[in-house]
């Protein structure tokens, strides 16, 4: 098991060299309720743009909101969001995560670190373990919903996931978190620590030369995975090194390496029952990210290499070994002040030993254009040709307009629309898995269309978004063959959202998220209808801030896509306390504060009152 004494020694030594300390500091001492200043996005057309200029409906997460989720994890983050659930967030650290963004399953959410495409072949749907991923090296987080195969490639039919690391900075600076809580279920002991999660983070730019170097370990002990008694630790242990050369202002080369280091305790899935099952996970990531700029565009390169091996320890024991790489060259051009193009070819190929082809390659030219033909009026829009080695040529699409109707005085009200298409090939599980594989799968082709209105204030900004996608031919796990197959049927998916933002004062402000979602034909079995989350933020003082969390959780279908389980409704509260003259945040957070009894997942344990408190800082 991974031990905790070095980063308890570490944590020691830094919390005392934090205390000698006697610098003034930057943005932590800043009011943490979000303003309303204008956002920059990439995710929706690769180029730096407005907000407003985009059609796309992104969610944008900012540092000071991440600081706000520290010790909760990326599950409880994301899922507070319109249109995204975290299926296992709810559950043990160890639990798989099955992320949804608009009914979507995880082959076909794409995620991205740092602009590279990051997958594990072995998986069932050839997607990311979010399990390996910790906030605090996290600097921000754009969701693009919707369909975006266009700029992205294969997978990215429901939405994508762009997780930006944390800078380098110009001076030497030493970043640490210290966090410990509770990890229980409803029945467990609540008085007993059974959660501790540290990092630290060393950076400093010598002349043209940045390096950062990063560690961090999460401990949990609390809960079984499955309703039980037994304990079922989960321990995280990663470290990794960051390399950016700058040659003035034309070109920048990052590169750098992350090793990961999972050992997980888990229990019988057939039948459920506790068992002193193990899990033993290794990942290694490398990227190569080199972009030229000049004063009309620039050439960008985006290579990523991924190896992961898992150990399964049980009465049945097997291991898996997968390779992913993955390599996006593009360029991109501003023609004039109104339009802008990217030209790309992206390359990837996955490997895993599995019985039989262990490989599959894919590449495509891509190209995709944002015209601002005027100051209220704008169209973005481009096409895509895929290759794969086993399912031949393939041709995606995408055309978002969008118009401003209104906009004067910092405030606007925008429409937008959006008709694309996606590609997603069948996973080396679903193919060649001994059990359930199936070499005569179609792969999966998706079609979405949105439609949506923003309202923007200075106190107001509220989103409304409809969207209706379909699936034909899906890829589905046939319970009668117990075999991978594709649907009979064309399955459609069609939702609404809200999202709402109201700054009531300088100091407070109410944000709430709704979602509707239903299905003819599809999959929403543990995705609930409807679910909303409410919060109000409250700042008490220049340092101190209060918040209150609702989040509820409509009635939705088990696994058997009959059993209809039980709404519910979790309070969570937060409190964070930003040093004046210090660059340090002190957090207390309780979840759950009703220790309300629920299933996320049948027959698996979920959390009850739980809390965590910590500290993070910087010096100097």
């Amino acid at each position: 098991m991974l031990t905790l004494r070095p980063f308890i020694l570490l944590s020691l030594t830094c919390s005392f060299l934090y205390a000698q300390s006697s610098k003034s500091i930057d943005s932590l001492t800043q009011n943490s309720i979000p303003n309303f200043l204008e956002e920059v996005v990439v995710s929706d057309s690769k180029f730096e743009l407005k907000k407003s200029s985009s059609g796309k409906s992104i969610i944008s997460i900012q540092q000071e909101t991440i600081e706000n989720y520290q010790g909760q994890g990326l599950g409880a983050l994301l899922r507070r969001y319109a249109g995204i659930e975290i299926l296992g967030s709810r559950t043990y650290a160890g639990q798989n995560k099955t992320f949804s963004i608009r009914g979507g399953r995880n082959r076909q959410v794409l995620v991205l670190v740092d602009g590279v495409r990051v997958s594990d072949p072995s998986r069932i749907d050839n997607d990311f373990d979010l399990n390996f991923l910790s906030l605090d090296g996290i600097e921000s987080i754009e969701i693009l919903k919707g369909a975006s195969s266009t700029l992205y490639g294969s997978a990215a039919a429901s939405g994508v996931i762009s997780i930006k690391t944390k800078k380098i900075h110009q001076k030497f600076q030493t970043s640490v978190q210290n966090t410990v809580g509770t990890a229980v279920a409803q029945d467990g002991d609540h008085s007993r620590l059974s959660r501790y999660e540290n990092a630290v983070q060393l950076s400093q730019t010598l002349g043209k030369l940045g390096i950062r170097m990063t560690a961090g370990q999460t401990y949990t002990d609390g809960m079984s995975a499955v309703v039980g008694t037994e304990k079922d630790p989960f321990g995280r242990l990663n470290f990794g090194s960051d390399v950016v050369f700058n040659q003035g202002e034309k070109l920048e080369i990052k590169t750098g390496f992350q090793q990961t280091q999972i050992d997980s305790k888990y229990d019988n899935t057939f039948p459920l029952s506790d068992a002193n099952f193990a899990l033993k996970t290794h990942l290694q990531q490398w990227y190569f990210s080199p972009d030229w700029t000049h004063e009309k565009g620039g050439l960008s390169l985006r290579l990523g290499y991924q190896k992961t091996k898992r150990d399964f320890q049980s009465d049945y024991p097997f291991q898996t070994k997968s390779e992913n790489t993955t390599a996006d060259l593009f360029y991109k051009h501003i023609f004039n002040k109104q339009l802008y193009g990217v030209f790309g070819t992206q390359l990837q190929s996955n490997n895993a030993d599995y019985e039989g082809v262990s490989s599959t390659f894919q590449r495509d030219f891509y190209s995709n254009f944002v015209w601002l033909i005027s100051q209220n009026f704008r169209i973005n829009g481009g096409g895509r040709w895929n290759h794969h080695s086993t399912y031949g040529s393939h041709f995606t699409y995408s055309l978002n307009p969008s118009a401003t109707l209104y906009g004067e005085d910092e405030q606007t009200i925008k429409l937008f629309t959006s008709l694309s298409s996606s590609f997603i090939a069948p996973s080396l599980y679903q193919l060649y898995d001994v059990y359930s594989g199936n070499i005569d799968l179609a792969p999966e082709r998706n079609r979405s269309f949105e439609l949506g209105a923003d309202y923007h204030t200075s106190k107001i900004d509220v989103t409304l978004a409809y969207f209706n996608r379909f699936e034909n031919p899906s890829l589905i796990y046939d319970l009668a063959t117990y075999r991978y197959g594709n649907a009979n049927q064309e399955a459609r998916y069609t939702g609404t959202e809200v999202q709402l933002n109201f700054r009531i004062s300088d100091r407070l402000q109410w944000d709430h998220q709704l979602t509707y979602i239903q299905t003819k034909n599809g999959d929403l079995r543990y995705l609930p209808k409807f679910s909303t989350h409410t919060a109000l933020h409250v700042q008490l003082s220049k340092a101190f801030q209060w918040t209150t969390d609702l989040e509820t959780i409509g009635k939705r279908f088990g696994l058997d896509n009959t059993t209809v389980l039980a709404a519910y409704a979790l309070w969570d509260m937060r409190i964070n306390y930003r040093f004046p003259k210090r660059a340090a945040n002190l957090f207390l957070t309780a979840t759950n504060l009703f220790n309300t009894r629920f299933v996320e997942i049948e027959g698996y344990a979920t959390l009850g009152r739980n809390w965590v408190m910590g500290i993070n800082y910087r010096f100097p």
